[in-house]
This record gives C-alpha cells, sequence and structure tokens, in this order.
C-alpha cells in the first residue's frame, strides 16, 4: 500500500499504521467527550426542570393529606335480559 522497497517500505507501513491507531484512539476519546458533554447537559436541564417544578409545587394550595381525589363515580352496568325460553 506504500511506496518503496525493503526497509523503507516497512518503515513507511509502520508509520501509516501508527498514524491510523493514533487517529482511532483520538477518536475514541473525541466519542467519549462528546457523550460526556451530552450528558452534562441533559442533568443541567433534568435539574433546571426539577427546581421549576418544586417551585410550582410550593405555589399550589395546600390540600389535605389523607384525602384523595375521586375519580366521577359510574353508572352501574345493565345486566343482559336473559330470555325465558328455553333452546
Amino acid at each position: 500500500m506504500v511506496p518503496g522497497r525493503g526497509p523503507v517500505k516497512i518503515a513507511a507501513a509502520l508509520a501509516v499504521a501508527a498514524a491510523g491507531l493514533g487517529g482511532g484512539l483520538a477518536y475514541k476519546k473525541f466519542k467519549t467527550y462528546v457523550q460526556k458533554k451530552q450528558l452534562r447537559k441533559q442533568r443541567k436541564q433534568f435539574r433546571q426542570r426539577d427546581a421549576s417544578a418544586s417551585e410550582q409545587k410550593q405555589k399550589a394550595p395546600a390540600v389535605r393529606k389523607g384525602a384523595a381525589s375521586k375519580s366521577p363515580k359510574r353508572p352501574p352496568r345493565k345486566r343482559k335480559r336473559v330470555s325465558k325460553r328455553a333452546v
């Protein structure tokens, strides 16, 4: 893949391989950096959302602790009529 003959070719091939390996390591480090940066951003947003939610809770009127919110009562189901004729 590289030009030259003998030891020159071997040295060039080693240089290309080293550059490839170094590039691979640099790429890997860059990817982890970007991933950690994204995580920090998400955590920051989560904290801000949490803080605003707690402020909203504090502004809400006080509700009795024992009272659970009641759902609207459903009317009783009508039963099917059974015919008196036996089949």
